[in-house]
């Protein structure tokens, strides 16, 4: 078996890079033949955030290639797709992109003679709008992924025209994986170190943190957010909460019983090590109920994988269904997961959720194996990648029949 993944936009080192890396060491412990293609002619602040080995392929796709390069443009990419047996499309250049980049993409989507599968990671229509040649490539895919089918871009899709079969989807982490290179005896956590990890974004949740701390003022736990970027809304952000100044480099020294410490773009694997010190981990991500059907963020699997208690809003859990039990995430017993309110709730009960657990060791270590069991059956490799690849080869107009590769 023969795949071919395209990345339109380059290696943003976010959660698109961290699918495609996910599902290619699934294919390759399958035996299969798994290359990913992504240009450089934009560049991305966490480019860098993720080991590439060598079935990364990345040159400038435009008409001129940087220097050092021996090629640019899309065309050995099209042949080798047309020797595949499937095409990946995980993402476009976006509008941003330079404009001979773009049309070369466009050119590498039309040459595609294999069948060919769109993967929507985006969730609002405003950032799938700041994609290029976004309708040419929903058009001419033989099936397409969203995380949900309540969507708006799967109206979206339809309302076009769209001739693929449409499918959700859900993201797969190798948890055993991360639990085998970073799992700590619960003696070598810190109880009393909570950490939440995201972006300078609001959907995802800073602010229900530091309402939180606010009821925590005084105590002494120690506070910590990975991932903040110096944008332009971090100068409102600054303004609104209370916190250090943000650290560039994550030796500063920390003190327990002070307000948050707020660190920027972190190394994946180093912020992994740092995680699994702690004794709580916040995701805190906030989506509308049509974009969350069996979706969760790869960082709510980590936090779980790296043995962590995890604290998730519940307000994403009441709309999230579990793909093994059927019910919402919030509705299911024993998954060892403290449900975190919005601004302003009334903290009492977390908190004293939080305090049980971080003062009993054994509690903690029984709550984190019960999380790591609940989750893995969710989104483990071997449950997602496959429901993919079964949706992927139900039959359509016009695509191949990839059975004998799937069983």
């Amino acid at each position: 078996m023969k795949i071919v993944h395209i990345l339109g936009r380059g290696i943003e080192g976010c959660g698109v890079t961290r699918f495609t890396l996910e599902l290619k060491d699934w294919a390759l412990s399958q035996g299969w033949n798994y290359t990913v293609y992504a240009p450089t002619d934009k560049k991305w602040t966490r480019a860098s955030s993720h080991y590439l080995d060598e079935n990364i392929k990345q040159w400038k796709w435009g008409n001129k290639p940087a220097r050092g390069d021996t090629q640019c443009g899309t065309e050995s990419i099209v042949e080798d797709c047309n020797k595949s047996d499937l095409v990946l499309i995980g993402s476009l250049p976006s509008k941003g992109h330079p404009d001979d980049c773009i049309e070369n993409f466009g050119e590498l989507v039309k040459g595609i003679k294999t069948k060919k599968v769109m993967i929507q990671h985006d969730h609002k229509m405003m950032s799938i709008r700041r994609n290029a040649l976004i309708d040419d490539v929903i058009q001419s895919a033989d099936v397409i992924l969203s995380y949900s089918t309540k969507s708006p871009f799967m109206d979206y899709c339809k309302k076009i025209g769209a001739k693929g079969n449409m499918f959700n989807f859900c993201n797969g982490v190798n948890v055993q994986r991360i639990r085998e290179q970073y799992w700590k005896p619960i003696e070598e956590q810190d109880p009393d170190h909570l950490k939440w990890i995201g972006r300078s974004a609001y959907w995802k949740g800073f602010d229900v943190l530091f309402d939180l701390y606010k009821s925590t003022k005084g105590t002494d736990l120690l506070y910590t957010l990975e991932g903040m970027e110096k944008s332009i809304q971090f100068v409102d952000i600054r303004k609104a909460f209370d916190f250090h100044e943000m650290a560039e480099e994550f030796d500063v020294e920390t003190k327990h019983g002070e307000k948050p410490y707020v660190f920027g773009a972190f190394k994946h694997s180093e912020m992994l090590e740092r995680m699994s010190r702690c004794g709580f981990g916040f995701q805190l991500t906030t989506l509308q109920p049509e974009y969350i059907q069996n979706f969760i963020e790869f960082t709510h699997l980590e936090i779980v994988a790296c043995g962590v208690i995890p604290i998730f809003r519940k307000a994403f859990g009441d709309h999230c269904t579990h793909l093994q039990t059927g019910n919402k995430l919030t509705a299911d017993k024993n998954t060892g997961t403290i449900w975190a309110g919005e601004v302003g709730t009334d903290w009492s009960e977390t908190i004293e959720v939080i305090n049980k657990l971080r003062k009993d060791n054994g509690m903690r270590n029984e709550w984190r194996e019960m999380a790591y069991e609940y989750y893995a059956s969710h989104n483990g490799p071997d449950v997602s990648f496959p429901d993919i690849l079964d949706k992927i080869n139900k039959p359509n107009e016009g695509p191949s029949d990839l059975s004998e590769f799937f069983g």
